[in-house]
């Protein structure tokens, strides 16, 4: 066998020390995957994310984007164009090479019975891999996970790295923080199985904490190097490996666009050519030419030129021309033709078609159907993304 060592004891502090022991998986998993991944967690980082509707932090790559689209036109709004604004908000992830700052060598059993010290490889594979195994499952004694969504998961602390909004244009809005866990559920003891170290000469000693937490630029250097514990913001998962959603879905909701049949009360100013018939009583100054039937009582002062059938009782007098036939008095009954010009006012019923100019306003009900764009209460989804991580 061969792998980093401890200490075998039943209780270090009673000094009954047995020998040394390989460190297994699982003890790799507590107290030091503990003390990594805290560490990971508290600083910014190599493997750290970020979200932002501006430009990433330098030496953060993209991952994914979220674009949150809105109406520049309120529901009800209609002629609409249906233009829109937009916001774009990008997840990025930092994956340049971090130095090397680790300030001690875990010791190793080389399968030989012979303890030596760790290569660059050793800790990758023997340690570090078992770190970040520790943290993608979730382990209760890690920390370093993110988690996108409404609210903070439970067990242990999680801080907020960010947030997206989708709005709308009735004003409602969605939120979804990205969370980072920075504290585990489970913090295992100070006195917990830890790896060696060469303590000058021959003599060894387990890690300290501040020696744990200096392989946390390797520990992020070999995400990056394996892509394990990598994050990705896409519809669905990568086809390269396999991946775990975290999370909540990101979805970009946006008002629809649509004709509707409209009716309504309509109260509004009109002001051009209008052209009906017309019955009722007429009373006003009418200067002109008229030919057609005329039957009924007129009082006035006739001048002009008049052509039709007349029939009426006068009392008054007539200048111009008049041709047809005339029986009785002037204050008896008039049957004939009459051209002339007629100027006077008229009271009486008139049915016939104004074609005219009319400005005011007018107050109805109107019912019938609008043809055109209107924005409607209901909503379709214009986008939907999901923060992955890959796992393996």
């Amino acid at each position: 066998m061969a792998g980093p060592l401890k200490i075998k004891t039943d209780d270090i502090t009673a000094s009954n020390i047995q020998g040394l022991q390989e460190l297994t998986v699982a003890e790799i998993k507590n107290y030091t995957a503990n003390i990594i991944t805290t560490e990971y967690a508290s600083a910014s980082g190599t493997a750290s994310l970020q979200v932002t509707s501006g430009a990433l932090s330098a030496g953060f790559t993209s991952i994914g984007t979220f674009t949150n689209r809105v109406r520049s036109e309120e529901v009800g709004d209609h002629p609409a164009a249906g233009t829109t604004t937009s916001t774009t908000y990008t997840f990025g992830e930092a994956t340049g090479v971090a130095s090397d700052t680790k300030t001690a060598v875990p010791l190793r059993l080389d399968g030989n019975n012979k303890v030596e010290p760790a290569t660059d490889a050793e800790i990758d594979t023997e340690i570090l891999d078992e770190v970040i195994e520790a943290m993608i499952q979730d382990d209760a004694n890690t920390a370093g996970q993110y988690w996108l969504a409404a609210t903070a998961p439970a067990g242990g602390t999680w801080v907020n790295r960010g947030q997206v909004d989708d709005t709308q244009t009735d004003g409602t809005t969605v939120t979804k923080y990205l969370w980072q866990k920075t504290a585990a559920t489970t913090v295992p003891g100070s006195s917990t199985n830890r790896t060696l170290v060469k303590d000058g000469g021959i003599n060894i000693k387990e890690f300290s904490d501040s020696e744990l937490q200096s392989l946390t630029n390797r520990f992020r250097n070999r995400i990056v190097a394996t892509n394990i514990g990598r994050y990705e913001v896409v519809a669905s998962a990568p086809g390269t490996g396999t991946w775990q959603q975290k999370g909540e879905t990101l979805t970009d909701q946006l008002k629809t666009v649509a004709d509707q049949a409209y009716a309504g009360a309509y109260t509004g100013t009109y002001a051009g050519t209008y052209s009906t018939a017309f019955a009722g009583n007429y009373t006003g100054y009418y200067a002109g030419f008229f030919t057609g039937n005329y039957t009924g009582y007129y009082t006035g002062f006739y001048s002009g030129a008049y052509a039709g059938t007349y029939t009426l009782f006068y009392g008054g007098s007539i200048g111009g021309y008049f041709t047809g036939y005339y029986t009785g008095a002037y204050s008896g009954a008039y049957a004939g033709t009459y051209t002339g010009s007629y100027s006077t006012n008229f009271a009486g019923t008139y049915t016939g078609y104004y074609t005219g100019n009319f400005t005011g306003n007018y107050t109805g009900y109107y019912t019938g159907f609008y043809t055109g764009a209107t924005i409607q209460a209901t909503s379709s989804t214009q986008e939907s993304k999901k923060l992955f991580l890959r796992i393996a």
